[in-house]
């Protein structure tokens, strides 16, 4: 979900998006779901996982990847071990640790991964694990700059 521009500038992030156990059972291990826009020329300068509720179920290797790339999203958040999540955890994804191999689409830099396209890139979350997942929520937050608002001013 797009934060309106009092809770963008009140809480520094610009999108957030909650990930419940329901949605993972939905979801089944590998699978995506899109949880942002990644907007051309854009940069996200931070991205967070906070635990809301603890995880619960037989799952001990519940795992999350956000990022653009669909093969493997994980420019943002890299294999976050949710069930071992006690709080928060930020920028852990290869665009921010030096590691990114997708320099086509998402180029990592100091403060931040560049989408260097001239085209919007959906942002998604994937969600890895074996046993069941009957309990837990997570919310995915991400600043995301857009330099094109400015075109507006």
């Amino acid at each position: 979900m797009k934060l309106s521009l009092q809770a963008a500038a009140q809480l520094g992030f610009t999108d957030g998006y909650i990930l419940t156990a329901d949605a993972i059972t939905a979801l089944a291990t590998g699978n995506q779901v899109r949880v942002g826009t990644h907007p051309a020329g854009g940069i996200v300068t931070r991205a967070a996982v906070y635990e809301i509720t603890t995880s619960a179920g037989t799952s001990t290797d519940l795992v999350l990847d956000v990022g653009t790339t669909g093969a493997d999203p994980d420019e943002f958040i890299d294999a976050l071990d949710l069930d071992g999540l006690t709080k928060a955890a930020f920028c852990t994804g290869d665009g921010f640790t030096g590691t990114a191999s997708d320099t086509s689409t998402t180029v990592g830099v100091k403060n931040g991964v560049v989408n260097n396209t001239a085209s919007d890139l959906p942002i998604y979350a994937e969600v890895n694990f074996t046993g069941t997942v009957t309990a837990g929520k997570w919310l995915i937050c991400l600043e995301i700059l857009d330099p094109s608002k400015l075109a507006n001013f």
